[in-house]
Parts: structure tokens; C-alpha cells; sequence
């Protein structure tokens, strides 16, 4: 459980990064415009992506350690009950090596598969929703 609970730590900082990044993301335009109109530059308008980029990063870093606690967890209480299990009921949910490896290989396929699920889509709506680039972003 040690393990699971280091991994949750870092959930806490990827919330705050995410939160903060969605906040500086509806300050860019008009901060960027502010720039432009005080010091009379032109503001790079991609500069607006960096934010949103940075809160869904976080959002899915978040994602990933949410599954690597779940699955220290589930190690553990799996321990847990075959620790205390009597030698019948240990034999009938045994898996063996092949098994074994082909539930890691699914799980960490799976995480993979989850973590493109969560960041994905962010660009995907952006790119289809009409509009100037600092109201995507």
C-alpha cells in the first residue's frame, strides 16, 4: 500500500498544475493583447496553445497515477487475501507465468489506450470548434 500511496501524492500537484494552467489560459489573450497595445509588438497568437497543453498534460499525468494506485492497491489486497487463504482457494485463482505476463502486457497496453483517451480529445474539439485561436484555447 506504500506504493500506491506514493503514487497518489502526486495527484494534489496535478490538479494545482492543471488549475493553474486553465487559469492562465483565459488570461493569455488578453494579457498577450495588453502586450501588443502597451509595447506596440506583435504577440505570437500560438503562444495561447501553451497553457491548455500544459493543464491536459497535467490532467492525464493525473489520469496515470489514479491507475498505477488503483493498481499497487489491488496488489496489495491480492496479497493480502491469498497471504491469509487457505491452500484450496489459493490453487483455484493462481495464474501462472504466461498469464501472468499477458495481464501486465493488457494492463500497461490499457494505461496507454487511457492516457491517449484523455488528451486526445482536447485538440480534436478544438480543431472542429469555429472560432479565433484564443477562444480554443
Amino acid at each position: 500500500l506504500a506504493l500506491a500511496e506514493r503514487t497518489k501524492a502526486v495527484l494534489p500537484l496535478c490538479v494545482g498544475i492543471a488549475t493553474t494552467a486553465s487559469a492562465f489560459a483565459l488570461l493569455a489573450p488578453s494579457l498577450s493583447k495588453e502586450i501588443a497595445d502597451k509595447f506596440h509588438i506583435q504577440v505570437v497568437t500560438e503562444i495561447y496553445l501553451i497553457c491548455p497543453l500544459i493543464a491536459v498534460l497535467a490532467a492525464a499525468i493525473a489520469g496515470l497515477a489514479t491507475q498505477e494506485s488503483r493498481l499497487y492497491a489491488s496488489r496489495a489486497t491480492g496479497l493480502g487475501n491469498r497471504r491469509f487463504a487457505s491452500s484450496k482457494d489459493v490453487g483455484r485463482t493462481w495464474m501462472s507465468a504466461t498469464e501472468q505476463v499477458e495481464s501486465s502486457a493488457k494492463q500497461l497496453s490499457d494505461k496507454w489506450i487511457w492516457f491517449a483517451v484523455g488528451v486526445l480529445p482536447a485538440p480534436l474539439i478544438a480543431a472542429l470548434c469555429p472560432g479565433a485561436l484564443s477562444f480554443k484555447a
